[in-house]
């Protein structure tokens, strides 16, 4: 059981007195600079007080979540210093032509690949290279998770590519595997083609050979591109992809970190307690979590042209644990914090969100959720847990004091 975040008192605390109009506090909410607090407010007979609060306790879990039909789908090889030795296939299939094209006897069909070049995760300047085989179990792309362990025929390579400085590539199939797994369903008469073709086909699979980088493939621009020997070329689409990842040998984090990744892989949870804070709810101008991001210890831990992608939001749910992971998946989330060079930082606006706390309380049962975004690609963040930090991980509250005292 998670014990409670925050001391029964304020562990903390500080109070910083300055005059200000009410109506521009209301303002500070959304126009306020991630980094600062209570800035640009100008006379009034209310005080405004910023109360910074620890927060103590901050834990890590993770799920086998899904990872198909995300805007990528990544595949490669990477031994991060940090986070392990990290090994993604990426899953691939081709959707069958429109009945206006047509797939010639000696047609050449080429797996034409675009990545993003500006979320490489390791070696941006190394080559990395690929085997392509055929998957013979049947998946969906729509339920298929991240640690999931399709079967392949690994007999018989369906293609070799290296993957270099390009951001695009062709890669011929072979012919045989065109022949057998495709033609005879794309130049089908019959009417239930696709369906048949869906459950006899399962699709490639492209696994790294080596371990210098990972590559997130963009998967609205990834094609197959049929070339016949006497009538037009023409391209379709893949109608299914995802991926999936194996990390091995992850060290220990450091005393006082926590490694979070994206797909759901590894998140933090943690919860607040405001029963002994004296504010009301009506009088909080403004509420923001901050979690720190050791900048110094990712950047320390490479070199060279080697570079992680990096995570610029994340998101943080306020849900029940019983219903994780399903409630973070396709949940809104409370706030989206957004990251700040400034001061090396996740800022979440809380602020509706507080104001409704203090006054109805927090439901019971409920967590909270720090979540790197998943969109296919391989992202990880290295936070500042430690309670006895100067990063350590704060709730912060700029509220109205309107006391005569």
């Amino acid at each position: 059981m998670l014990q409670k975040i925050m001391s029964s008192t304020l562990r903390s605390a500080e109070i910083v007195p300055f005059l200000v109009v009410f109506g521009m506090a209301v303002a500070l909410a959304s126009c306020e600079s991630p980094g600062s607090v209570g800035s640009g407010l100008s006379d009034s007979k209310a005080q405004v007080q910023v109360v910074r609060d620890t927060i103590e306790v901050v834990d890590t879990t993770g799920f086998n979540s899904f990872s198909g039909r995300y805007a990528y789908f990544s595949a490669g090889g990477f031994s991060d210093p940090l986070f392990g030795d990290l090994a993604a296939t990426g899953l691939v299939k081709p959707s069958l032509p429109s009945p206006d094209d047509s797939l010639e006897e000696n047609a050449t069909m080429k797996m034409r690949i675009i990545f993003d070049s500006q979320n490489v995760y390791g070696d941006t300047l190394a080559n990395q290279s690929f085997e392509i085989y055929r998957i013979t179990e049947y998946w969906r792309d729509k339920a298929i998770k991240l640690k999931d362990n399709l079967t392949l025929d690994e007999s018989q390579s369906l293609a070799t590519f290296t993957v270099e400085q390009e951001d695009s590539l062709d890669v011929p199939l072979d012919p045989a595997w065109v022949s057998n797994y495709y033609r005879k369903y794309a130049e089908s008469d019959d009417a239930n083609a696709d369906s048949v073709y869906a459950n006899e086909v399962h699709g490639l699979a492209l696994v790294p050979t080596g371990s210098n980088k990972i590559i997130p493939l963009d998967a609205q621009s990834t094609r197959f591109v049929i070339e016949n020997p006497e009538t037009d070329t023409f391209q379709v689409a893949s109608s299914q992809w995802a991926y999936q990842l194996k990390r091995q040998n992850e060290p220990a984090t450091a005393e006082g970190k926590a490694a979070v990744y994206n797909m759901l892989e590894q998140i933090l949870h943690f919860q607040l307690d405001i029963s002994d804070v004296d504010i009301t709810g009506p009088s909080i101008a403004k509420a923001e979590l901050v979690f720190h991001q050791d900048e110094l210890m990712m950047e320390q831990s490479v070199s060279g042209s080697v570079r992680r992608a990096r995570s610029r939001s994340a998101q943080l749910h306020f849900v029940s644990p019983e219903q994780t992971p399903d409630n973070l998946i396709a949940g809104t989330p409370v706030s989206t914090g957004i990251y700040s060079e400034e001061d090396q930082a996740f800022h979440f606006n809380v602020t509706a969100f507080m104001q409704n706390a203090f006054i109805n309380g927090f439901p019971e049962n409920r967590k909270f959720y720090l979540m790197l975004p998943a969109d296919g690609a391989v992202r990880a963040s290295l936070l500042t847990i430690d309670p006895d930090s100067i990063n350590a991980p704060e709730l912060v509250i700029t509220y109205l004091n309107n006391s005569t005292d």
